[in-house]
C-alpha cells in the first residue's frame, strides 16, 4: 500500500530536479547566439528566437534587386531559428531523458 507513496515521492523529487535543470538550460539559451547565412546576409538570433543582428557583406546590397535581398534575409533568419530550436530541443531532451513531454520534444 505504501509502495505507491514511495514511488510518488521519487517522482516529485525527480520533477523538482528536472525543473531546476530546465531553468538552467533556459538561462543558457538566453545567452546563446546562432547564425544563419545566405548570399552575403548574416542573421543572428538568440536561443529564445529573437533577432539579435542582421548584417550584410559589403557587396551584398544591390540597389536594383531588393526581392533577392529580402529572400536572403528570410532564409538566413529561418536557418538560424531552426538551428536554435534544434539546440534547445537537444538540451531539454537530455533533462527529460527521452520522456515525451509536449512542448519539449
Amino acid at each position: 500500500m505504501f509502495e505507491g507513496i514511495k514511488d510518488m515521492g521519487k517522482m516529485l523529487k525527480k520533477a523538482k530536479e528536472m525543473k531546476s535543470e530546465m531553468k538552467k538550460v533556459q538561462n543558457e539559451l538566453k545567452d546563446l547566439i546562432i547564425e544563419g547565412k545566405k548570399n552575403g546576409v548574416t542573421v543572428k538570433v538568440s536561443g529564445e528566437l529573437e533577432c539579435v543582428e542582421i548584417s550584410f557583406e559589403n557587396d551584398t546590397i544591390p540597389t536594383s534587386n531588393v526581392k533577392d535581398l529580402e529572400k536572403s534575409i528570410k532564409h538566413a533568419f529561418n536557418q538560424a531559428c531552426k538551428e536554435a530550436k534544434n539546440i534547445a530541443s537537444k538540451r531539454l531532451s537530455t533533462i527529460s531523458q527521452g520522456l515525451n513531454i509536449p512542448g519539449l520534444t
